[in-house]
């Protein structure tokens, strides 16, 4: 019987990969051996030898042994979902907005220093968002209103050693997520607690996903080699649609078991 290794994520993959052992860990926890060609993989439970790899890393913070990891898998010639290659290209923020300004699409306007000394340079219109370095769902984004308060982040942030991003804040109507697997999209409407639409999220619509907006994620998808892949998008009061990034691993929450299946058809495939 064949191991399949679940990095970070969900756990109820053994449902949908029924043939295989399935096997969860978290890469935070985790040592990776390359051994003549072969890729182990520990931590305090065991050491397993996988056959295939379900990449799930969600918002934790970024390390270096998540890309020692990916360079493993690569080198060692692992079927991943997604392969390390598109994940690595996904990996940092700014790479992952160059790649969708090449492609040509909507993105919001931002704007980066490295040097905190440089901040009050690039203070925009109030209400904007600050975004400090490579983090994700929702972590290291502050929402700056006036003077008073861009002063004290600006202070606060002399203690990062990592980048900064500013970007207008979109006073949304909806957040919007379309998902790709293969060559199957799907789109939810989803409502978030608070300013940050896509955390504490309250409610999920799934909904009939636009032609053209469609296209163009297929299209990022081909560019990326991506089996799954994600845009969210603001939809502001005027209709008008913000693409705010692309997430390479997305989670699946609000969205039918579909969804799932066919993922884990996706990692079949590269078995076979």
């Amino acid at each position: 019987m064949k191991t399949i290794l679940v990095i970070n994520g969900e756990t109820y993959w053994q449902d949908f990969l029924p043939e295989f052992k399935v096997v969860q860990k978290f890469i935070q926890n985790t040592s990776w051996i390359l051994k003549n060609n072969r890729l182990f993989v520990a931590d305090s439970e065991s050491v397993i030898e996988p056959d295939g790899i379900l990449w799930r890393v969600g918002a934790i913070r970024p390390s270096e042994i998540q890309t020692t990891a990916l360079n493993l898998i690569e080198l060692a010639g692992i079927p991943c979902v997604n392969s390390s290659e598109t994940l690595k290209k996904g990996f940092d923020r700014l790479s992952m907005l160059f790649m969708i300004k090449k492609m040509g699409l909507p993105i919001i306007d931002f704007n980066v220093v490295t040097a905190s000394s440089y901040l009050k340079n690039i203070t925009m219109e109030f209400p904007f968002v600050v975004k400090v370095g490579n983090y994700h769902g929702g972590y290291g984004k502050v929402l700056i209103q006036n003077e008073s308060q861009w002063q004290d982040i600006r202070d606060l942030l002399f203690v990062s050693e990592t980048y900064v991003t500013t970007e207008p804040y979109i006073n949304y109507k909806r957040d919007i997520r379309y998902i790709v697997i293969n060559d199957k999209v799907w789109a939810m409407s989803r409502k978030g607690k608070y300013w940050k639409a896509n955390i504490e999220t309250t409610d999920f619509t799934e909904i009939e996903p636009l032609k053209g907006i469609s296209n163009k994620l297929l299209m990022l998808q081909k560019e990326l080699k991506a089996d799954i892949l994600a845009i969210d998008i603001l939809e502001d009061e005027n209709g008008e649609l913000h693409i705010v990034e692309y997430n390479d691993i997305p989670g699946l929450s609000g969205f039918r078991s579909e969804l799932k299946n066919e993922l884990a058809n996706s990692l079949r495939k590269k078995l076979s």
